[in-house]
C-alpha cells in the first residue's frame, strides 16, 4: 500500500509538472502573439470613424503571407508594383461589447469576411466566412488601410450583410487552391476566365466581399474579371474609380 501511495504521488508531480509547462508554453505562445500583434488605436478609431454599415474595409499587412499576396498582384497594379492590399472585409455592425478598460462595456465595429484564422494558442483554426473585431485587423503589421463607402441604397447595404450572414451560417469556406488559381489566371493574363482551380462554396475574401455586392444587385468591380478572380487591389481600384476610397495610410 505504502509503494502504491508513493507511485501515485509521483505521477501527481509528475502530471502537475506537465501542465505547468503546458501553461507556460501557452503563455510563451500569447505572449508573442500579442508582442507581433500590438494593437494600433488609430486604425481602430479609422474604422470607426468612417464606418458604414456594408462599406468595404481594405488592409495591406507586412507579413509573409500579406506580402505574398501584394507581390502577386503586382501585374494588374498601374505601375506594376506590389499591390498596397492584401486583405478586404465588410463593415457589419457596431456591437456592444466589453472591450473598455479592465472590462468595462464598449461599443466595436465588427465585420464578415472570409479569411483563415487560427486563434491565439494555434489550437483552432477558423476557415472561411465568420464575423470578427475590426481590431483583428488593426494591429502593427497592418501597413495599409482605407475604408471605401458606395453610393449603395439602404436596401442594398441590407441585402449585402444579410448574404454575408447566410454565408458564415453556411461556413464558406476559404479556397486556398482558388487563390492560388487567381495568381495563375493573372500571370496568364487570363482573369476574365473562371478561376481554374475553383472551389465549390468557398470564397476567398474579395470574391467574398464582390459576391455579396452581387447579390444585392450592385457591382463596381472590375467587369472584365471573372467573380472567383477578383483581387484585393480590383476592389481598391473600384473604391478609386467612384471617389469613394479613404486611407488611413
Amino acid at each position: 500500500m505504502l509503494n502504491m501511495a508513493n507511485a501515485t504521488r509521483q505521477l501527481t508531480r509528475r502530471a502537475a509538472a506537465a501542465i505547468e509547462r503546458l501553461r507556460k508554453r501557452a503563455q510563451l505562445s500569447r505572449e508573442q502573439h500579442e508582442s507581433a500583434n500590438r494593437l494600433d488605436p488609430e486604425a481602430v478609431r479609422f474604422f470607426s470613424r468612417h464606418y458604414r454599415p456594408a462599406a468595404v474595409g481594405l488592409v495591406g499587412t507586412n507579413d509573409a503571407v500579406g506580402r505574398a499576396i501584394r507581390e502577386a498582384q503586382k501585374d494588374i497594379t498601374a505601375d506594376g508594383q506590389p499591390s498596397l492590399w492584401s486583405h478586404c472585409f465588410l463593415l457589419g455592425d457596431i456591437r456592444t461589447d466589453r472591450r473598455g478598460p479592465n472590462g468595462a462595456l464598449s461599443r466595436s465595429v465588427y465585420i464578415l469576411e472570409s479569411d483563415l484564422h487560427a486563434d491565439r494558442s494555434g489550437l483552432q483554426l477558423r476557415n472561411g466566412a465568420q464575423e470578427n473585431w475590426v481590431g483583428k485587423w488593426c494591429v502593427e503589421r497592418v501597413e495599409h488601410a482605407a475604408v471605401l463607402r458606395f453610393p449603395t441604397t439602404l436596401r442594398q447595404r441590407r441585402l449585402i450583410l444579410a448574404t454575408a450572414l447566410q454565408l458564415a451560417g453556411e461556413q464558406l469556406l476559404y479556397p486556398v487552391a482558388e487563390l492560388l488559381g487567381t495568381w495563375l489566371a493573372i500571370g496568364r493574363q487570363r482573369r476574365w476566365q473562371a478561376n481554374p482551380l475553383l472551389s465549390p462554396h468557398a470564397l476567398y475574401c474579395s470574391s467574398f466581399v464582390r459576391h455579396c455586392y452581387r447579390e444585392a444587385g450592385y457591382d463596381p468591380f472590375a467587369a472584365d474579371v471573372a467573380l472567383s478572380n477578383t483581387a484585393p487591389e480590383d476592389i481598391a481600384r473600384a473604391g478609386v474609380q467612384s471617389g469613394t476610397l479613404v486611407r488611413l495610410r
